[in-house]
């Protein structure tokens, strides 16, 4: 297959909204102000409501229910803010295509509790951000989304091979459309022009030894992934659990005690997230 062909291809995909873009600027403008993220976001009745319906489901863990947008990015704060945007715009624009042999909300299911997982390594470990690591594991498979819309033939023998027994999914995307997920998953992330920290977690999270000591996220979203596909919590094809890097699992800081805490919390935040975010 022409690779480069499949990478120009990217374009066909559904874009980000325009208010995820004008969130995004005014967040990182200087002197941009959560007073003006929250008029943008109310500008769009349909993100709105996510965003109110998401910060306050229990994995915010809000002390009380809000109901106005400000109120809710001020307690969640301004890297939360950005987060959530882009997750809401990202489902909202990828709900209702058609992924044929595994199902858009399977997709997401497994999206987010890779997320929530990644979130609460990341907080028990005490090396990454935490935020960053939501997103992170939010986006480590997003690379199949183009995959499978755009090259749906090739990818559904690769996912029949799969489902043969043929090989981890991954490697089967590399020999049958001549990259896989997690590098077209990063040259997608680069032209969304996401930060480095994310690329790099999207990319390596099957091989977090090729990543930086000093980006522990994609360690964390590795040992998250992981979880993810064993507590079968949504799928975006993979059908085996990938081996753990022992070099990975250090790097997270987290101690083998607090693993079943982490394996129960994800199962509940994964059900809230999932709620919150794909409510009709």
């Amino acid at each position: 297959m022409d690779t480069d062909r499949l990478i120009e291809r990217l374009g066909e995909l559904p874009s980000l909204p325009a208010v995820y873009h004008r969130v995004r600027e005014a967040i990182e403008t200087p002197d941009g102000s959560l007073e003006t993220v929250a008029r943008l976001i109310e500008s769009d009745p349909s993100m709105s409501t996510c965003v109110l319906r998401v910060a306050n489901s229990p994995f915010y863990g809000l002390a009380t229910r809000v109901d106005n947008i400000l109120r809710a990015l001020t307690l969640i704060g301004a890297t939360a803010t950005h987060n959530l945007v882009l997750a809401t715009a990202l489902l909202t624009v990828f709900r209702d295509l058609p992924l044929g042999a595994v199902s858009m909300r399977s997709f997401w299911e497994h999206g987010l509790a890779c997320a929530a997982a990644a979130r609460l390594i990341a907080c028990q470990g005490g090396r990454a951000n935490p935020e960053d690591a939501y997103l992170a594991g939010l986006l480590h498979d997003i690379g199949r989304l183009p995959l499978y819309i755009l090259e749906p033939l090739d990818m559904g023998a690769a996912l029949q091979a799969h489902r043969e027994r043929q090989g981890h999914l991954h490697d089967l995307e590399q020999q049958y459309l001549g990259i896989d997920h997690t590098e077209l998953g990063a040259i997608l992330l680069a032209h969304w022009q996401l930060p480095e920290v994310f690329c790099s977690a999207v990319s390596n999270h099957h091989a977090p030894w090729r990543a930086s000591s000093s980006n522990p996220e994609t360690a964390v979203v590795h040992v998250a992934d992981l979880i993810a596909n064993s507590l079968r919590l949504g799928t975006s094809g993979t059908r085996w659990v990938p081996v753990l890097d022992d070099g990975a699992w250090r790097l997270t800081g987290l101690d083998i005690a607090q693993l079943p805490a982490i394996l129960e919390t994800t199962i509940t935040a994964t059900r809230d997230l999932a709620s919150a975010f794909m409510e009709p």
